[in-house]
């Protein structure tokens, strides 16, 4: 499981920092977590990364989640084994619109398939007040 937790909290930005950790179990229920950070800040304006969504395709696991720095945006990683990532930046195709209820921000990804295709639900301008919205991913 791929978990977000927060490594310093306080009432200002400066004082957050939110990672992505990763933890087993054999049945769902006890969890052995390794306190193992899996996608750590790229930088100090870089504050609060979260919402993991993971699927396995291809031979690799394929990781897609929100940071915030100004504002949110959904990035995306690559792995070999589930646990050491290599973070490839923000998800291609997916950004904030010109206009519209997801023109600041995009944040709180949800990849899943369905009949062999990929979708990506996720929230728009103030953390999906006026909704989600969906993305189909075309190859």
């Amino acid at each position: 499981m791929w978990y977000g937790s927060n490594l310093k909290w306080g009432p200002v930005k400066a004082d957050m920092l939110h990672v992505l950790k990763y933890a087993e179990s054999s049945d769902g229920i006890k969890w052995n977590r390794l306190n193992q950070i899996v996608i750590n800040s790229e930088s100090p304006q870089e504050y609060a990364i979260c919402r993991p969504s993971v699927l396995y395709e291809d031979g690799a696991y394929h990781m897609w989640f929100c940071s915030r720095g100004e504002k949110y945006r959904i990035h995306w990683a690559e792995s070999a084994d589930g646990i050491n990532w290599t973070r490839n930046g923000q998800e291609r195709g997916i950004d904030v619109s010109k206009q519209g209820w997801d023109s600041e921000m995009i944040e709180y990804p949800c990849v899943f398939k369905h009949k062999d295709t990929r979708y990506l639900l996720y929230a728009g301008n103030g953390y999906g007040q006026t909704g989600f919205g969906i993305a189909i991913y075309d190859k």
